[in-house]
């Protein structure tokens, strides 16, 4: 019996919406195992921006972004979740290391959840945005037309403002008015 969120339990207790979405971040599909590799490419440490990126669509289409930014935090030992949220923040850690370039991910191998190797990530590779910023302006200006078409030029021009843009995003203070 469908409820009035326009969602239903499937066998395992998870909801799902009538599209088959499931959209409990504790449930793990069959397709979700150890050795998936989420994006194309690995992080090698330049690529910090786009890797990132790529993650977060991949881990939002599985539900498990909460996982690396801490907004599905870890239930409570007594709780019936606690043993399926570690089994699914493990898988979560398993998938970023398998999306990053083998000497990377063994630096990252010790770490004791997804939203510590999130954090970890972001400030080895995501703080100096100022030299990324600077050759992402310089590819920017010195892009030419050429031989290409009109649609190439623009498919290039266009995905280098929204890199640009991506990086530019000004940060929000979340500290008391005393900012």
């Amino acid at each position: 019996m469908a409820s009035a969120d326009n969602s239903e339990m499937d066998q395992s207790g998870s909801r799902r919406n009538h599209e088959g979405y499931n959209s409990d971040p504790l449930y793990l599909s069959s397709s979700d195992f150890l050795g998936v590799q989420l994006v194309n490419v690995k992080l090698n440490g330049s690529n910090f921006q786009k890797w990132s990126r790529a993650v977060k669509i991949a881990l939002k289409t599985k539900t498990k972004l909460g996982f690396t930014d801490g907004s599905c935090s870890r239930p409570e030992s007594g709780s019936p979740d606690h043993n399926q949220w570690i089994h699914c923040d493990n898988m979560v850690v398993s998938w970023l290391l398998n999306s990053m370039v083998t000497d990377l991910a063994e630096a990252f191998l010790y770490v004791n959840s997804a939203v510590q190797l999130g954090a970890k990530l972001t400030d080895r590779f995501g703080q100096s945005n100022g030299p990324l910023l600077y050759q992402l302006e310089k590819e920017i200006s010195e892009l030419y037309q050429g031989n290409d078409t009109v649609a190439v030029y623009y498919t290039k021009m266009k995905r280098l403002w929204d890199e640009l843009d991506d990086m530019s995003e000004v940060p929000i203070c979340a500290c008391p008015a005393t900012c």
